[in-house]
């Protein structure tokens, strides 16, 4: 190891608690996108030589900014069916993260199929609320996010699931971060 590496982050207990409530699973109504071409300024979490404790290691406390009329766009997702998901990838000495979202949106039709098909390969940034409190960020300015999985069905009988099923993944330096910031949605347009 060299000689000029610091460590800045004292030692920490990781506590636990049992009486803690943590609900699994993600809000139907709180997942955001955002082409990385929209923002002004992407914030991050501190790096390894400027955190001062864990919790900045993987917390983005400054809000994102974007380019004038621009801002996240709001997309539903079907009850019980999002999840966000950290997984390591690379070997000792050279290990990343893949982090992903997976939701189901309503139906095929072709709102939902404009949106994968606009979408599918564009570098984006998604922000996905946990039940739990939690606000989660898929994608960085540096390793942006990208559809990398699309199901869509339309079921053959009734009580089948007619939808269509996104995968959202990244590769970073860390675990999807904790986003504080604020979340910006486009502005209404203006009416006449």
């Amino acid at each position: 190891m060299s000689d000029n590496c610091t460590d800045t982050i004292p030692l920490e207990n990781i506590d636990f608690c049992p009486n803690t409530e943590t609900a699994p699973g993600v809000s139907e109504t709180g997942v955001y996108g955002a082409a990385v071409s929209d923002f002004e300024t992407i914030a991050k979490p501190a790096d390894l030589s400027t955190a001062t404790d864990l919790a900045s290691l993987a917390t983005i406390t400054e809000a994102h900014t974007f380019k004038e009329g621009r801002g996240f766009h709001k997309i539903y997702i079907n009850p019980d069916s999002g999840l966000v998901d950290t997984a390591h990838g690379g070997e000792k000495g050279n290990l990343s993260l893949n982090n992903s979202f997976t939701g189901t949106l309503q139906g095929t039709g072709p709102k939902t199929a404009g949106y994968v098909r606009k979408y599918k390969n564009v570098p984006m940034i998604y922000i996905v609320k946990e039940k739990s409190g939690n606000v989660k960020q898929i994608g960085s300015e540096l390793s942006p996010a990208y559809m990398i999985e699309v199901t869509a069905t339309s079921g053959q009988k009734p009580g089948d699931n007619k939808n269509t099923i996104v995968k959202i993944q990244d590769t970073q330096n860390y675990a999807a971060p904790e986003y504080s910031g604020t979340i910006q949605e486009f502005p209404a347009p203006a009416t006449p």
